[in-house]
């Protein structure tokens, strides 16, 4: 077990239009290896100075990733911004990246990610929605709440997925024990629990 809950990932990105407009499904692969690295990198970075060293190692335990991908996947974080990296160093430094006028960050279940990344399949369009999924869903987030109300069409929103194609995302974050479904309080919203907070 790891000695902290949560990790703190810088979550600007979320209100730019980077799942949308960055992480497509013409790119498959490189889009699940670039969301697998962004949430390996948040449980793994010093809170405060949102930095971590990890080898190729280490990343591919904890993602299930080979290595081209991962080297893949950070090389997207960085062109987009996501990240800096720091390649001074036997093993490469990075640092998650915020906006000067967006500081805020989204909380990611330490213990979760570290035990259920990996069981995350790395080919296919149901785990690649599913990652898109979660990461907005940990965006959305407020304050000390473990739980997110949220509509499809939110959902949508934010990530750029086709309608029929949310339902398989979910079902893959449900299986992977990532988020759980609470029950309904009205017909449009659902309230998803986000396992590990």
């Amino acid at each position: 077990m790891s000695g902290r809950k949560f990790g703190r990932l810088p979550n600007w990105w979320a209100r730019s239009s980077w799942l949308v407009n960055n992480v497509r499904s013409n790119e498959i692969g490189g889009g699940i290896a670039s969301m697998k690295c962004l949430l390996a990198l948040s449980v793994l970075i010093d809170f405060h100075s949102r930095t971590a060293s990890v080898s190729f190692t280490g990343m591919e335990r904890l993602t299930g990733l080979s290595r081209p991908m991962i080297v893949k996947g950070v090389a997207k974080l960085e062109k987009d911004g996501l990240i800096k990296i720091d390649r001074e160093m036997f093993v490469n430094s990075y640092e998650l990246t915020v906006q000067p006028n967006d500081d805020r960050w989204a909380k990611v279940p330490v213990d979760t990610i570290r035990k259920k990344l990996n069981t995350i399949s790395n080919r296919g369009m149901a785990p690649f929605v599913a990652l898109k999924l979660y990461l907005t869903i940990i965006s959305l987030r407020y304050q000390s709440n473990n739980t997110v109300k949220v509509t499809h069409e939110t959902l949508r929103s934010y990530t750029g997925v086709q309608p029929n194609q949310i339902r398989f995302g979910l079902d893959v974050l449900y299986c992977s024990r990532l988020i759980h479904l609470q029950p309904k309080e009205d017909r449009e919203s659902n309230i998803y629990e986000i396992i590990g907070l």
